[in-house]
């Protein structure tokens, strides 16, 4: 894979994080919908672990490495968003609202 398709994918992956979870959270009702956007603070944060990890590991100061550590954080990032959506998903899915009733 090139360099400059690597690089293309990894940002739209993010971009896809960001519209999976903008969608999701228009399906909320009103007082629920902050709950999207923390799926995405779950993904920026895997992604951020994972980039410091990889870029710790990868001792190469060669851009290919570096774009191959950006793309896997990034696919890393966009699977933890979408499994937080996923568990926001089956909160929701009996009907009832995300926040704790009482």
């Amino acid at each position: 894979m090139t360099l400059d398709a690597k690089m293309t994918l990894a940002f739209v992956l993010i971009g896809l994080a960001g519209v999976a979870a903008g969608l999701f959270g228009m399906r909320l009702p009103p007082g629920d919908r902050i709950a999207a956007g923390l799926a995405l603070v779950v993904g920026a944060g895997v992604g951020l672990v994972a980039l410091a990890i990889g870029t710790n590991i990868a001792s190469s100061d060669s851009p290919e490495t570096a774009e191959t550590v950006f793309l896997v954080a990034s696919a890393l990032g966009f699977l933890a968003t979408m499994g937080g959506l996923y568990i926001l998903w089956r909160r929701t899915e009996g009907g009832g609202s995300t926040r704790q009733q009482g």
